[in-house]
Parts: structure tokens; C-alpha cells; sequence
């Protein structure tokens, strides 16, 4: 049976070598890796590493626990997969304590909301979070979803309140067996996927959640006629049919 990869990096070396205890949780397989340097916590030098490892985690996805000693870089890695993984930051205190009472305390606190965010939020294949929120014009009370769902914790937001985030944006936008947008665009997710040769693993995933191979939307005008479209890289196309667009906004062909 497989089960989901906690990721813990970036921690001070010497820490994390000197330590006699390792936290462990039987829901989840935990994969250290360690900053290269011996007293500060770091992850510009690990993170091509941590980036391999999660992307070739098993179909039960990934939780990243980070630590970063410069607070203002700590963005630039936590948005760089955002879209497919979810990430929670050590508190800094903690990045030099691997192996302590206090740290496994917290390790287990972030896993075990992490268990519930899954059982409740996680997407599954009927979920609106697969619809590609760079293209999906939504409306505004609910064009959140997919940043809520992104970055709720313990300390922000609350998952009933997401729950009823991703309710309210199906009883919107779900008509007539499929998601329209505020542009009148109609996406329906295409029973036949496409093939996925040469994508990079980061696109098969979407919040931790494993796309089935191919995994797009079949796009199209309400009235049947040309529209638009802003793709991932911000270029507008234009389609006088229709247009194939992945989970995370990537155009895949049309006419």
C-alpha cells in the first residue's frame, strides 16, 4: 500500500547527525534531507534534491516541512511548486533542534493536519481544484479557492472554511455537466487523456494530488463560437472551436 512522502529539509547538518531520535509517523514515510551546512538551516543548495525526491514520490503525494534560515528568500521556494505540492515552514527555532522532543511535537502536529487537509480538501478527479486556475475565470467571491486550499494550516484559515469555499464554487460554476466560467467558457474534462511523453513529472500532480496520465480539459464558447484565452505563460490565443488545456493552464492543441 502506498503512502504519502513527508519531505524534511533544509535542516542544520550538525543537528541533524548528532541526533538519537528521529520522528516517525506510521501514515507517512519521512525523508530527511539535511542543509549542507553544519549550524544554519538552508536550502538553496539542497533544493534541486528535494525537488527530485518529490517528484518521483508514489501516487499518495508529498508534504514538504521546510527550513530556511533567510526569511525573505523563503518565498522563491515555496511558490516555485506550489501548485503541486504543499509546503509548511519549521518555525526557525526549530531548524537547529532535529531529533528533540519539541521538534518531533511539531513534526507530528504538521502531519496530522496534513492527514485532515487531505481527507477533506485534497482534490480528487471530479474536484474543481483541477481546473486550471490561471485560465478558469471565476467569479470574485470564489476565486480564492485554489490559494486557500494552497496555504491553509493550523495558523491560517480553517478547513471547514475552505470546504465551504470549494462548495460555493460548485453550486456557481458547475451547469449543465460541466464548469463554466464568467467569459462563458464551458470546460469538461476529457475522458480520453492525451498522452504525457516529454512533460515534466511536476505537471502530473496538482496539490498533491496524482493526475491520471494525459489528465486535460476539452474547452469551448458557450454559443459555440472563437474566444480567448490567457495560457500559463500569459500569451492570449485564440481558438474559433476549441482548445485542450491541462490542469495547470498549459495549452495542449486546438483549432
Amino acid at each position: 500500500m502506498s503512502i504519502p512522502v513527508a519531505i524534511v529539509a533544509g535542516i542544520a547538518r550538525g543537528a541533524y547527525e548528532r541526533a538519537r531520535a528521529r520522528p516517525v509517523r506510521p501514515s507517512w514515510r519521512i525523508r530527511v534531507i539535511p542543509s549542507n551546512q553544519i549550524r544554519h538551516a538552508n536550502l538553496r543548495s539542497v533544493w534541486a534534491n528535494v525537488m527530485n525526491v518529490a517528484d518521483q514520490a508514489g501516487a499518495d503525494g508529498v508534504h514538504l516541512i521546510l527550513a530556511h534560515d533567510r526569511e525573505d528568500e523563503r518565498p522563491k521556494f515555496s511558490e516555485l511548486k506550489s501548485k503541486c505540492y504543499r509546503a509548511t515552514w519549521l518555525p526557525r527555532i526549530l531548524s537547529t533542534r532535529y531529533g528533540q522532543p519539541d521538534f518531533i511535537i511539531a513534526i507530528n502536529e504538521i502531519l496530522a493536519f496534513e492527514e485532515c487537509w487531505r481527507d477533506r480538501i485534497r482534490p480528487k478527479i471530479s474536484s474543481p481544484l483541477l481546473l486550471p486556475d490561471s485560465v478558469f475565470s471565476a467569479l470574485e467571491s470564489v476565486s480564492n479557492v485554489w490559494d486557500r486550499a494552497r496555504t491553509v494550516h493550523r495558523d491560517r484559515d480553517r478547513i471547514h472554511a475552505v470546504e465551504k469555499a470549494i462548495a460555493r464554487f460548485r453550486a456557481i460554476h458547475w451547469k449543465d455537466r460541466g464548469w463554466r466560467d464568467t467569459n462563458a467558457l464551458v470546460f469538461v474534462r476529457n475522458r480520453t487523456p492525451h498522452g504525457s511523453h516529454g512533460i515534466e513529472p511536476w505537471r502530473n500532480k496538482k496539490l498533491t494530488f496524482q493526475l491520471p496520465i494525459g489528465t486535460h480539459f476539452e474547452v469551448r464558447h458557450l454559443r459555440n463560437g472563437p474566444f480567448n484565452i490567457v495560457d500559463q505563460h500569459g500569451n492570449r490565443q485564440t481558438f474559433n472551436q476549441y482548445t485542450n488545456i491541462d490542469p495547470h493552464g498549459f495549452v495542449r492543441g486546438g483549432r
